[in-house]
């Protein structure tokens, strides 16, 4: 009798498991998941390319697998009263060099095609309450930001929005935007039903007309011509630092174009980086991630020739102390935020909304909730994030016996897997390292 339950139990789950074509779920397909499912069909309900804020969906290699080691025996760390210098020039050539008391700027996020007023100034407060920079965006110059803002990198952009020569004397850098983490070289259209008088106004459109990003400078027809730009940009601005902003893509290509341009510093904004809009496909789907972009940038810029001449900043992806550090190991001189600012500028301001509202709808020109952001207390608050995140990453520094956050290198580090070893060129973790002191007779 047994033989015959267990008999037709097998036969039962046979049974279930020839039907199971026809009653699995989607999500159970490989390379299917909810996220996808929605996608699909947002896509079927539109018929347009989906647009989505915030960064990948997509997981990516990353800093995750990289560990600091910090030193005890062979060598000493710092003790608690002992400082470690945070500060750091952009520019160190240029006649105006941008001199800031962190590492960690705030991105460029545009008003009106992604930001609001609102929020453009509580980043611009929270820059100055910092002693660090914010970055216009592909907006451009905003005279409410640059009021609010002790040091301010405006972006000459592909559309020349609020591009004038005559307001480059009142920044503090000008970043060249060719391209973005989450677009690559997309141009971009924000359609005349989308604009509200005060983004129109800033524009300088008339009613009923669109705002258009090229693809790339109209007038530029050879990649050597950009060194005319750069030329007359540090003229027009006084000797502002002048930099090239592209996303992580042909690297060495791109870092040779921006060398011959004779540019100050370089931007580089990873596969993680995200938009206030940007199209799915393409923030999922093209660039490279910033931990492959790091050292191949840096090991460039040092065959070159130019390394100590060229400063390198990066944006992408970026979360927390932990990861701003180990991208300054990697050969950052600083780095920008732009998520992470804007949840620490919402995080406590979300029972505005009705539970479960994404915090986008505090921060975004189209947010439904964009009125109720307190400008004071958001500004407030990315401030402590920028020094909570400055402070983390003393502790660090303190621990691997580095007096200054400059002085973090790769050889701080360690690499959890062979992958990311050969990525970067941080050793092994699992691989013993060379004894640097030569040994002593074993105590007896």
């Amino acid at each position: 009798m047994l033989e015959g339950l267990i008999k037709q139990a097998v036969d039962e789950v046979f049974d279930r498991l020839s039907k199971m074509q026809s009653v699995k779920q989607l999500f159970m397909v490989d390379g299917f998941s909810l996220l996808r499912m929605g996608a699909i069909g947002e896509r079927a309900r539109t018929g347009q390319p989906l647009s989505e804020p915030y960064g990948s969906t997509r997981r990516f290699l990353d800093f995750n697998e990289l560990m600091f080691l910090p030193v005890q025996l062979s060598r000493f760390p710092l003790d608690n009263h002992q400082s470690v210098k945070t500060a750091v020039t952009i520019g160190k050539r240029a006649e105006r060099p941008l001199r800031l008391a962190t590492p960690i700027m705030i991105t460029g996020m545009a008003f009106g095609s992604a930001l609001s007023k609102k929020a453009k100034i509580a980043l611009a407060k929270a820059s100055t309450l910092a002693n660090t920079a914010t970055n216009s965006g592909e907006s451009g110059f905003m005279p409410e930001e640059r009021e609010a803002a002790a040091n301010y990198i405006v972006q000459w952009n592909r559309g020349r929005w609020s591009n004038r020569k005559e307001d480059l004397p009142k920044v503090d850098a000008v970043e060249i935007q060719v391209g973005q983490g989450a677009e690559g070289s997309l141009g971009n259209r924000v359609k005349a039903e989308n604009i509200r008088e005060d983004f129109r106004t800033h524009l300088g459109l008339q009613p009923g007309q669109d705002a258009v990003r090229p693809a790339r400078f109209r007038h530029i027809d050879d990649p050597s011509q950009f060194k005319a730009m750069v030329d007359e940009l540090r003229e027009a601005s006084g000797g502002a630092p002048i930099g090239l902003k592209f996303a992580a893509s042909r690297i060495e290509e791109d870092c040779e174009v921006a060398i011959q341009a004779g540019v100050d510093f370089i931007t580089i904004d990873g596969a993680q980086g995200g938009s206030g809009g940007g199209r799915e496909v393409t923030i999922n789907n093209t660039g490279v991630p910033l931990v492959y972009a790091i050292p191949r940038a840096h090991r460039y810029l040092q065959e070159r020739g130019v390394r100590d001449q060229i400063d390198l900043l990066v944006t992408g992806g970026l979360r927390d102390a932990g990861d701003f550090l180990k991208a300054m190991a990697l050969g950052a001189d600083a780095v920008y935020i732009g998520e992470s600012a804007l949840l620490a500028m919402v995080f406590h301001q979300l029972e505005k909304m009705p539970p479960g509202t994404n915090p986008a709808q505090l921060f975004l020109y189209t947010g439904e909730y964009r009125d109720e952001l307190d400008v004071d207390a958001g500004a407030q608050a990315v401030a402590n994030f920028i020094k909570a995140s400055t402070t983390e990453m003393q502790l660090l520094a303190q621990t691997l016996g580095k007096d200054d956050l400059q002085q973090v290198n790769s050889d701080d580090m360690a690499a959890l897997s062979r992958e990311i070893a050969e990525i970067t060129g941080v050793q092994l973790a699992y691989v013993p390292q060379e004894v640097r002191t030569p040994p002593v007779p074993a105590f007896r």
